[in-house]
């Protein structure tokens, strides 16, 4: 979603078709629980009357709608790890059959990034003690930046600490992951071109940090099905949030169980 709105609907689906992926979750899946809404329809109403709300120069509108999905007892959580990345699959799609502008769908983009940070815990709610410290990482390259802060979001309602860097030079990320212990890092691999590029930074990360920490890839490339692991050394290429803890031994908890968190010796069998 770089190349501007002049060009043909074809020529962006055979450039890229997983496009409306990378718009909604350029990092790892935050989907891999869905939840079962009491009433479909409804659902979709609120869905339809959010997109038309981000759409609209007056937050107000925003608001209201929001509102009004508090209204109905959903959580906050729901919004922003299932109402928004559909809101933002739904422009990525309009933008591809050329019903929307770039511009149109850029602008929603950054009001719905917005809402996932106004809505999003920090770790001084959720992350406090012994949590586990993940981090989630957007190369300074890229631009899709909503699925990492809606996986940061989730991580953290999960119970863990979390550091999120988005669009830091590769010497701002190598020198903090080398200044504290970091039990797991997730990174996102939006386009199969800079493989090769991703590869070497995968090398410098585990260079940089003090003891074996596995090392995460998901994203838009990953979902799509490029072959991405013999270019990038990571240990698990998954677009599945729980497979991904799972490999690497973090156990999920409630924030009111934050204290009793733990992290296994096990980790990926790549180490």
């Amino acid at each position: 979603m770089t190349d501007g709105p002049e060009r043909s609907a074809s020529t962006r689906r055979h450039r890229d078709s997983g496009a409306v992926t990378s718009l909604a979750s350029q990092a790892l899946s935050v989907l891999a629980t869905r939840r079962v809404p009491r009433d479909a329809r409804a659902t979709q109403t609120l869905i339809a009357k959010l997109e038309a709300a981000v759409l609209d120069r007056n937050p107000d509108r925003r608001m209201a709608v929001l509102a009004e999905i508090r209204s109905m007892r959903i959580p906050d959580a729901q919004v922003a790890e299932e109402f928004i990345p559909e809101v933002a699959r739904r422009l990525g799609h309009a933008w591809c059959e050329d019903n929307m502008s770039f511009a149109d769908v850029t602008i929603g983009s950054a009001r719905l990034q917005a809402m996932v940070r106004d809505l999003s815990p920090d770790d001084r709610d959720y992350g406090a003690g012994p949590a586990p410290l993940i981090a989630v990482i957007v190369p300074g390259e890229e631009h899709h930046t909503l699925g990492a802060m809606v996986l940061t979001a989730q991580l953290r309602r999960l119970g863990f600490s979390v550091r999120l860097f988005l669009g830091k030079g590769d010497g701002y990320v190598l020198e903090a992951l080398g200044a504290d212990t970091f039990d797991a890092i997730f990174l996102s691999a939006a386009h199969g071109e800079k493989l090769v590029k991703l590869g070497g930074f995968v090398k410098k990360m585990r260079q940089a940090v003090s003891r074996a920490t596995p090392i995460i890839v998901g994203g838009s490339a990953v979902a799509r099905g490029v072959a991405i692991e013999g270019y990038v050394g990571a240990d698990v290429f998954t677009s599945d949030v729980h497979e991904a803890l799972n490999a690497c031994g973090l156990k999920t908890f409630h924030k009111d169980e934050r204290r009793l968190a733990t992290m296994t010796e096990t980790t990926s069998p790549n180490f």
